[in-house]
């Protein structure tokens, strides 16, 4: 599984080269995809492919974002899970905050995880052996004295939920009331990853998707953190989440969490 691990921080590294020099470039041309929250750029597609093709060999099939997935036909077969730009939106109105995001499955269980952020260089991997940042162990910073104190970052509510649930605006607001920072930093891989470093203690995702989340959950639980879905089966395959930093607890935000999965 180390083999997977590097494997992917080959195929990721000149991937992050070409989408830094694309982002300071300015030259990004974007799309929407399924509404105007969705966007979607030309170096979506062409990262996928380059990354298709650093991968590609025996025995492997790939689920991409922008390319669909391939069947998985066979017990031990390798799946790539592949998000090229998790945070799209960031990237195409010039906030420096994307990541590349790659899973390894096999038979329905991630066993090597690896998210890059471009512009910082930051790489995050995970395997059997544990989780890594930039090659070393994980160094996750210490908890804060106090709940209250947490730093808790959100997807929660897009406008899909607020359109169908108008009181989700409210639930928000209990958020925000309840702990002492509440951050929408829109690349989820990269918040999870953060939440293995204990920069964000609590991360709380709704409506995501397998590439989205199937590495940084990876790399959260090998970090020592947790990672809650209310559900069960693969952590990858469920939409919503609860990752909580080494060290925290999500105790005080379990409820509000069990009515964002209802609605």
């Amino acid at each position: 599984m180390t083999d997977l691990r590097l494997a992917a921080l080959e195929a990721a590294r000149p991937a992050a080269e070409e989408l830094a020099e694309a982002f300071t470039s300015g030259q990004v041309v974007a799309r929407t995809k399924t509404s105007r929250h969705d966007l979607v750029s030309d170096w979506d597609q062409r990262i996928e492919e380059l990354l298709k093709s650093q991968l590609a060999g025996q025995n492997t099939v790939f689920w991409g974002e922008e390319t669909g997935r391939e069947p998985v036909t066979a017990p031990g077969q390798i799946e790539w899970i592949i998000d090229p730009i998790d945070g799209t939106s960031n990237f195409v109105h010039g906030y420096p905050l994307f990541s590349i995001s790659l899973a390894a499955v096999i038979d329905q269980h991630v066993v090597a995880g690896v998210v890059v952020d471009p512009m910082t260089g930051d790489e995050y991997s995970a395997d059997a052996t544990g989780a890594y940042l930039n090659g070393e162990p994980f160094d996750t910073r210490p908890a804060p004295a106090e709940v209250s104190q947490y730093n808790l970052v959100t997807s929660f509510p897009a406008a899909e939920i607020l359109q169908r649930t108008p009181h989700a605006a409210e639930v928000f607001g209990e958020l925000v009331t309840r702990f002492a920072t509440v951050r929408r930093l829109v690349s989820g891989a990269l918040e999870i990853c953060l939440a293995a470093r204990g920069v964000a203690d609590l991360v709380l995702g709704v409506d995501t998707k397998p590439w989205d989340v199937a590495a940084a959950s990876y790399i959260l639980t090998q970090a020592g953190g947790t990672y809650l879905t209310g559900r069960g089966g693969p952590n990858h395959l469920a939409p919503h989440y609860l990752a909580v930093a080494p060290g925290r607890s999500g105790d005080t935000v379990v409820d509000i969490f069990d009515r964002i999965r209802q609605m």
